[in-house]
């Protein structure tokens, strides 16, 4: 069994070594038995005014007292969650920041590992590096408006997207300053993945023409694919005209490249004509296939669960290169209603559909109990049965 562990309220983190580590699988704090070792980029946060739990000597959970707060894991790309930390939170503790929490324990030699399973790679970039790419680019363009916030989003928010715009390499997010079609947060972040992005959208208005030449250049440098809607940008969907005027400009001068639109799935209408523009990819994301879970989780704004199930059999019959993002809650995806009913949409998609498994950046503790109490399987055994069950489609990170 691995041992608990714990911070203070100076944020150093200790070893309990008189308890066994505990998560939380959305029910009840179990003992946690299977781990990874920490990941070279994940961040330890405490978890204010809620206490770690650890098993005692009878192999019960048990509070380690108000001061010895819960430590939690936020995971680089490529890892996924299997268990939230187990915590006891102190009467009027504030929300928490809505982040993809995973539970965090030591080994039988103090270290550090992490409730997780790798479904994919992520490779780190050295600091460095981004910061000479950024004033190289910024010289030479000072006057796109979209560099300017792509610059901030990678220094201030370490989105890895807004990052590759500068290294030239990999996909590069092109936000044009949508609005938001969902309410919710606050204790939901819906666009956030490994970064911090603000959870409001952000208010720069950005021109096709702008949005044409970051990705243009992008993809001259070497970049395989750019990407509408993501992380600090709303749904571009209701700006389907400036996505249709910047990827006519793209595909006239940057034909290879691949142009992603990242959406709620909100309009099949509209996404008809982005595809009739060139898209070649549509990312839908999701935090459950289950459409009762999916409105009390995402509040949707002018659109239905039925809306996204339309976009999906409009995507597939345009043949057009399909991701569903399943934005992954352990205690809730991992739930028996919530595979089903994934497994049942994966089956109404087309063979070489992605399913890219992303961590819900959520207060997890309010989201919970939002949904209600259910016994759950594991999210181990959620990638097994996706893999038997739904085996034409790519599960990727």
């Amino acid at each position: 069994m691995f041992q608990a562990v714990h911070s203070d309220r100076s944020g150093r983190v200790f070893v309990s070594a008189d308890y066994g580590a505990t998560g939380l699988d959305g029910v009840a704090a179990t003992a946690l038995e299977r781990g990874v070792p920490l990941p070279v980029g994940a961040e330890l946060v405490p978890l204010v005014d809620r206490a770690a739990l650890g098993i005692d000597r009878r192999g019960l959970p048990r509070s380690l007292g108000p001061a010895r707060w819960a430590l939690a894991a936020l995971l680089p790309a490529g890892f996924v969650g299997t268990h939230l930390p187990a915590i006891e939170a102190s009467p009027g503790a504030a929300p928490l920041e809505p982040l993809p929490y995973a539970a965090v324990a030591a080994d039988a030699r103090g270290e550090l590992v992490v409730a997780a399973v790798s479904v994919g790679d992520g490779a780190a970039v050295p600091a460095d590096d981004l910061a000479a790419a950024i004033t190289r680019r910024l010289r030479a363009e000072p006057s796109n408006r979209l560099l300017r916030q792509l610059a901030r989003c990678a220094r201030e928010y370490r989105c890895p997207l807004a990052r590759d715009a500068f290294l030239g390499r990999g996909d590069c997010a092109l936000p044009l300053g949508a609005p938001a079609n969902d309410e919710a947060g606050p204790l939901v972040a819906l666009r956030r993945r490994d970064e911090r992005a603000p959870v409001d959208p952000t208010a720069l208005r950005v021109g096709a023409a702008d949005a044409a030449a970051v990705a243009i250049a992008h993809l001259s440098a070497g970049g395989t694919s750019v990407s509408f809607g993501h992380a600090c940008d709303g749904e571009p969907l209701a700006l389907v005209r400036d996505v249709i005027d910047a990827t006519l400009r793209i595909k006239r001068d940057a034909p290879a490249g691949t142009i992603v639109l990242r959406t709620s799935g909100a309009s099949a209408a509209a996404l008809g004509r982005a595809s009739d523009a060139g898209i070649d990819r549509v990312a839908i994301r999701i935090a459950s296939a289950d459409g009762t879970t999916y409105e009390r989780v995402h509040r949707p704004v002018g659109y239905r669960w039925t809306d996204v199930r339309a976009t999906l059999r409009e995507a597939a019959a345009r043949r057009l290169a399909i991701t569903l993002e399943l934005l992954v809650l352990p205690g809730l995806t991992d739930r028996e209603t919530e595979i089903q009913a994934l497994v049942a949409l994966l089956g109404e998609l087309p063979a070489g559909t992605e399913l890219r498994l992303a961590e819900l950046a959520a207060d997890p503790y309010g989201v919970l109990a939002a949904v209600g109490g259910a016994t759950t399987i594991g999210m181990g055994t959620v990638i097994e049965r996706v893999r038997a069950d739904a085996a034409h489609v790519r599960l990727a990170a």
